[in-house]
């Protein structure tokens, strides 16, 4: 997932506004300078800085194929504490924004022979650009999508539109989908994506979990609730910097990074958008993210020191 050199700051221009469902909206994003924007493969996100500061994750919801633009939905949350409302209210047609290139924590499986899609709300986001590549190839595919209505669920007609019967609306204030019905058998040379709201998202998890490893895959917006081992302190070597920090219990290494004046990006600071992602070069990692496969987790080759940890006594970072 860690990719050599540091991601790519650009700026890009609104070019166009629309609204795709209640309270939610469609940005398409195009270069400010006259070099092309990078591909990206369905599945993937960028960090944009909203004109309020705040730096969030969004989906790229376009089709992959289209080069001349990047495409995200953004849906105004209710409380307004986030970037959203800044998308909403301080963004127009012709708006400079901030991004970092993209990046991919919810790749399509090449293996897969079918892929189900369960998606809620605005969590159709990747999942849009990713059945357009699937269907784009001739590839297998099937969408269960769950929305509180008709209007309130982002790109419904057009998917509908382009699945037919491949498309099944749950529309509903409560849940109305039985995924533990819909997962109880498993199907050979099928992969299961699902994102959208927690609650969905944990059943889908406890529904599936017969399946085999590596076969079911999540896009998370948020951290699910979870209980973590005790903190205790380690030490860290930032092997680059030259230094060696003592990671307190109550502290993060983030947090003690940044206060040696170490600049790491960083967005959600729960282990869900992978923008600390830092390559680990010695020691054990106590992974408490929520991206890395369990693979991954074992080749040690990376951690979100937002808020993972070390399991050994010391640790030596690329920093």
């Amino acid at each position: 997932m860690l990719q050599d050199g540091a991601l790519e700051q650009r700026l890009v221009r609104v070019v166009a506004i629309r609204t795709v469902a209640i309270d939610t909206r469609c940005f398409d994003l195009a270069a400010a300078d006259r070099r092309p924007l990078t591909p990206f493969a369905p599945g993937a996100h960028i960090d944009v800085q909203a004109p309020s500061g705040q730096v969030r994750q969004y989906s790229l919801c376009g089709d992959p194929r289209d080069r001349s633009r990047y495409s995200i939905a953004v849906k105004r949350a209710a409380d307004g504490r986030c970037g959203s409302r800044s998308m909403h209210d301080d963004v127009e047609d012709g708006s400079p924004l901030g991004i970092l290139d993209p990046r991919n924590h919810f790749p399509l499986a090449p293996e897969a022979a079918h892929s189900l899609f369960i998606a809620g709300g605005i969590g159709i986001t990747p999942i849009r650009a990713m059945i357009h590549a699937l269907d784009a190839s001739g590839d297998s595919w099937q969408l269960h999508y769950c929305a509180r209505s008709a209007a309130h669920a982002a790109f419904h007609a057009e998917l509908a539109a382009l699945g037919g019967a491949r498309v099944t609306p749950w529309f509903s204030a409560e849940p109305v989908l039985d995924v533990r019905a819909l997962l109880r058998d498993v199907r050979d040379g099928t992969h299961v994506y699902c994102c959208g709201p927690t609650g969905l998202m944990a059943a889908v998890k406890d529904a599936a979990s017969h399946w085999p490893a590596g076969r079911v895959h999540f896009e998370y917006f948020s951290a699910p609730a979870h209980v973590d081992a005790p903190n205790r302190s380690f030490e860290v070597d930032l092997r680059r910097s030259g230094l060696v920090l003592e990671i307190p219990p109550e502290r993060s290494i983030l947090q003690e990074v940044r206060d040696r004046g170490i600049e790491v990006p960083s967005s959600c600071e729960e282990g869900v958008c992978g923008t600390c992602e830092t390559r680990v070069l010695e020691g054990e990692c106590e992974h408490r993210d929520f991206l890395l496969s369990d693979d991954e987790r074992a080749a040690n080759h990376s951690m979100m020191i937002c808020v993972s940890r070390a399991k050994s006594s010391r640790i030596v970072l690329d920093l």
